[in-house]
């Protein structure tokens, strides 16, 4: 865990170092061309003041992805990556950072109304309220309806046609398992 948050601190002065010998190269060439480079000066200036662009991208395993842009201080950025240490870097530009993270939870909006159900097309989908709401998450699988209703109770059944609430990864993971066995398509017809 040092080691990693070693990498960050470097790569993050790299990078201050890499600006800052841009800028320093900018304000050199800006006295050897003041009149043609006088523009883009105040343009750099400009950018600069706006401070750095981090975009903070985040895939849930239910399938909800979720962006956070924010701008910060250019002197924050090295705070801000040892903040976000386990995030992975997938751009970094002059102006602006990509950070992306794969959550081993479900998403905040799951837990708070997620539901399985089945799709009119007889897939096994997450919806984002109750199934007859049909506003769709993640699809699954196409179940066998026949053999699920000849091995479950009928209770259970009538449960996932109306929609079986998630709250947390546990339950998640036990509709999926409950139900995997009634998939089509991995060889369990």
């Amino acid at each position: 865990m040092r080691r990693q948050w070693m990498i960050y601190m470097a790569w993050a002065a790299a990078l201050a170092v890499g600006l800052a010998g841009g800028i320093l190269l900018d304000n050199m060439m800006g006295k050897q061309q003041e009149g043609l480079l006088f523009l883009n000066k105040a343009d750099s200036v400009g950018a600069m003041s706006n401070g750095y662009q981090v975009v903070l991208a985040k895939t849930y395993l239910c399938g909800v992805k979720s962006e956070e842009v924010s701008q910060i201080p250019r002197n924050e950025l090295a705070e801000t990556l040892a903040s976000h240490n386990g995030w992975e870097i997938v751009s970094a530009e002059p102006d602006k950072l990509i950070l992306f993270k794969r959550e081993n939870d479900i998403a905040p909006q799951c837990k708070a109304n997620g539901h399985f159900g089945i799709s009119k097309d007889g897939m096994l989908t997450l919806f984002n309220g109750l199934p007859e709401e049909a506003e769709v998450v993640q699809t699954f699988y196409r179940i066998n309806t026949e053999k699920m209703e000849a091995r479950l109770s009928k209770e259970q059944v009538e449960s996932l046609k109306k929609g079986i609430r998630v709250r947390d990864l546990a339950e998640y993971n036990s509709v999926l398992s409950t139900f995997g066995e009634f998939q089509i398509g991995a060889g369990n017809e």
